[in-house]
């Protein structure tokens, strides 16, 4: 079901391929809570079981979101070995900031700090590899 790519900079895949679950959250449903993400050289892909989805360079370059209509592009940047930045773009203009960091403890834990640009809101979510 699930496939983790391998980088061509690492031995292995990277430490934030794989599936992901959000802790529960009373406002969306079990299935909007699971994420996949898969790294593979200089792309970042994500899916999930509600038809979201993306495949983005990890350059900044702008790239299609699929499955939501609030959201017609993305771009995403790795700004570290674990840590990448998304941000969601409505007809051009950034609605969202997504910052996602894996806990390099545990390499089981990623933190996602979303900032909504509209109403200047930020969130923690913790996600659990599954």
């Amino acid at each position: 079901m699930v496939r983790i790519g391998k980088s061509k900079h690492s031995a292995g895949p990277h430490a934030i391929s794989g599936p992901w679950r959000f802790s529960k959250m009373e406002t969306l449903s079990d299935n909007a809570l699971t994420f996949t993400l898969r790294v593979e050289d200089d792309m970042l892909r994500m899916t999930n079981p509600i038809g979201e989805s993306y495949s983005a360079k990890v350059d900044g370059a702008e790239a299609p979101y699929k499955g939501d209509p609030a959201v017609s592009s993305i771009s995403v940047r790795r700004l570290s070995k674990g840590t990448f930045e998304e941000t969601d773009l409505r007809d051009g203009k950034a609605i969202r900031v997504k910052r996602m960091m894996i806990d390099p403890a545990d390499l089981k834990t990623v933190n996602t700090i979303v900032t909504d640009n509209l109403t200047g809101a930020s969130t923690l979510l913790v996600a659990m590899k599954q």
